[in-house]
């Protein structure tokens, strides 16, 4: 016997008509976090995918819910999908059709992160791109590196590996909520305040100190993010190091709306 549609008050929110909840794609094991209709069962948005861990980074309510061309992905395949039990096994990870860049040149990519250092007056800088298994370094630039090791010497110890996105890096916090961080000092960062980490490692091998931090999310011309920008040590006219202001901020998500087009 079906069963009967709930009957939501006059004055019910929005948050009362939905539940977020974790799905599991079947061959994969990756997860989707997505907004489910409890008057019909109907998915009204969606946010992934990511690995298991990743759950343990953020939360459903910290997630940002798209509701474009990868909500119609996942509606159409429902029927791979189960709901996730945290206290199953993982599964094997393999790789499944995500939003990420389309073709672009590392020379575009170059373009875009000089014109943001130029904008901001900012010492260093990276681009990470979406892929599979996480996020690739792009493009990438530190002035006090170069210096002091030569342009090439710096690009490979700038953009050696990539970045897990089940870490609680500060890029992958951006890629998955899709929302900015601006720190003024990186080390100021509380685990037990904040959903992310700065990780002090790299500064420590290349005998660097990161202060101030403006992290973007880079969107492509449909809207999904499909990598991060990050931003490091300001500076202000004298060139004294100095927190990234509201409007370099502004300034460089005007940017980053522009290049979306390139991203297809």
């Amino acid at each position: 016997m079906a069963r009967p549609l709930p009957v939501f008050p006059a004055g019910a929110s929005v948050m009362d008509r939905l539940r977020r909840e974790l799905w599991r794609h079947k061959h994969s094991a990756n997860l989707w976090a997505v907004e489910v209709s409890a008057r019909d069962e109907s998915l009204l948005a969606c946010s992934g995918p990511f690995t298991p861990r990743v759950a343990q980074v953020v939360a459903l309510d910290e997630l940002a819910y798209g509701r474009g061309p990868t909500l119609e992905w996942l509606r159409g395949r429902r029927a791979e999908f189960e709901r996730y039990d945290a206290s199953a096994e993982t599964g094997s990870g393999r790789e499944i059709d995500v939003p990420r860049a389309g073709a672009v040149s590392e020379e575009a990519v170059d373009a875009l992160l000089t014109e943001a250092r130029r904008l901001t007056r900012a010492e260093a800088g990276t681009v990470y791109l979406r892929e599979p298994a996480g996020l690739r370094f792009v493009a990438a630039h530190n002035e006090a590196l170069e210096r002091r090791h030569g342009w090439a010497e710096a690009r490979r110890r700038l953009t050696d590996g990539s970045l897990p996105l089940d870490e609680r890096s500060i890029a992958s916090y951006v890629l998955l909520t899709h929302r900015p961080v601006n720190m003024p000092d990186a080390y100021d960062v509380r685990v037990d305040e904040q959903p992310y980490v700065f990780n002090p490692a790299w500064d420590l091998m290349n005998d660097y100190r990161t202060r101030s931090m403006l992290s973007l999310p880079i969107r492509d011309g449909r809207g999904d993010v499909v990598g991060v920008l990050q931003l490091i040590n300001a500076r202000d006219e004298a060139g004294a190091l100095a927190p990234f202001s509201a409007a370099a901020e502004d300034a460089v998500g005007v940017l980053l709306v522009g290049w979306s087009q390139r991203l297809g």
